[in-house]
């Protein structure tokens, strides 16, 4: 697995990979962080997860992850700890952890346990802010499921060589018995339980591009807590598509991304161009709900720099508005008469 997110890293956000600290000859350990000045002008909270309001804030978007894996010839084991931004630090998840085997004759790894979900470009790196190009993954698109990004249960990645620059790689994936909770503000929180899961990620991979495709289909169980009171729980599913791309070509990263599924759909664009360690971006987003009405849409404008291989500094600003009385990129549902937000950041990433 390590060997894989480096690569994804490389490939997204075109610095030099580093090297995890070896510990013996089959087991090393690697970690990530991100941390952040962020404010906006907007009284209410922008960013599920984050919460990011009209007061400077230090750590909204505060991230530390350790990662320790085992190899043994054809056997691996991984486990990746998170404190996410949401999360405490008293309380940090497991992200995942899994036990893995590779069957070489087939080329496929066989893996089991808690495991990242497979559906968007960035998923597989998804707190790993240091492989972004911007200081967030765009929020129309990565925010659509609420934030969940891992599962209890088993998934198969089969890797076929097209050609010698060219790799086909296809994961099935089944999930079971999992709970993820959404706290929106002091008042208002989701608990989903997950009955089943189940889908499919595609990637085609080139020398200077990447294509994703996912399917995800998911049984769960939603209780509303408000107040303290949890009201009775109500009968879910879903079903998501997604299609994404990344190019680079001489020194331009295009990148584009949507997701549908039963309640909304959404989408982005971004242009970044890299010059040595600066590299400008700009990101532009949309999100529908279930009648394909806009409920909200984004503008990003911001700079990367890279101080060091493995640290990198991002200073951005993004504008939201929100449409049809629906809250867009807000937590809740903002005063009609103030729909728009202007998002200021400095943030600071760094990994090992």
């Amino acid at each position: 697995m390590k060997k894989y997110i480096i690569a994804l890293i490389t490939s997204a956000a075109t610095f030099p990979s580093q090297s995890a600290i070896e510990l013996s000859e089959n087991f090393s350990i690697s970690g990530f962080g991100s941390t952040s000045w962020t404010k906006s002008d907007n009284s209410t909270p922008l960013l599920v997860n984050r919460n990011i309001a009209d007061e400077n804030c230090l750590d909204c978007d505060t991230t530390l992850g350790v990662q320790f894996d085992y190899y043994l010839d054809v056997f691996k084991a991984s486990l990746q700890v998170v404190k996410r931004p949401q999360d405490h630090w008293s309380e940090p998840q497991i992200e995942w952890a899994y036990a893995g085997y590779a069957f070489d004759v087939i080329n496929t790894e066989v893996r089991a346990g808690r495991l990242r979900l497979p559906v968007f470009l960035a998923s597989e790196y998804y707190y790993v802010g240091h492989a972004y190009t911007t200081a967030r993954p765009p929020e129309e698109v990565y925010n659509s499921i609420l934030g969940v990004t891992a599962y209890n249960g088993i998934s198969a990645i089969w890797n076929y060589d097209i050609a010698d620059e060219i790799q086909l790689s296809v994961t099935p994936f089944a999930g079971f018995n999992d709970t993820n909770e959404v706290e929106f503000d002091s008042y208002l929180s989701l608990e989903f339980e997950t009955k089943s899961m189940w889908g499919a990620n595609i990637q085609l991979s080139g020398e200077y591009y990447r294509w994703n495709l996912s399917y995800l289909d998911s049984k769960f169980d939603m209780t509303t807590i408000f107040q303290g009171f949890r009201l009775p729980s109500v009968e879910e599913s879903t079903r998501l598509y997604s299609l994404g791309a990344e190019y680079d070509i001489a020194g331009f990263k295009l990148t584009a991304e949507g997701q549908t599924n039963d309640l909304s759909s959404a989408w982005y664009g971004s242009l970044a161009y890299r010059i040595d360690e600066i590299t400008p971006y700009a990101v532009y987003g949309q999100q529908f709900n279930g009648d394909r009405d806009k409920t909200g849409a984004s503008y990003t404008l911001g700079v990367r720099y890279d101080l060091f291989y493995n640290v990198s500094l991002n200073g951005e600003w993004q504008n939201f508005d929100a449409y049809g009385g629906e809250r867009g990129a807000f937590v809740s549902i903002p005063n009609p008469s103030n729909t728009d937000a202007n998002l200021y950041t400095v943030l600071i990433n760094f990994v090992f």
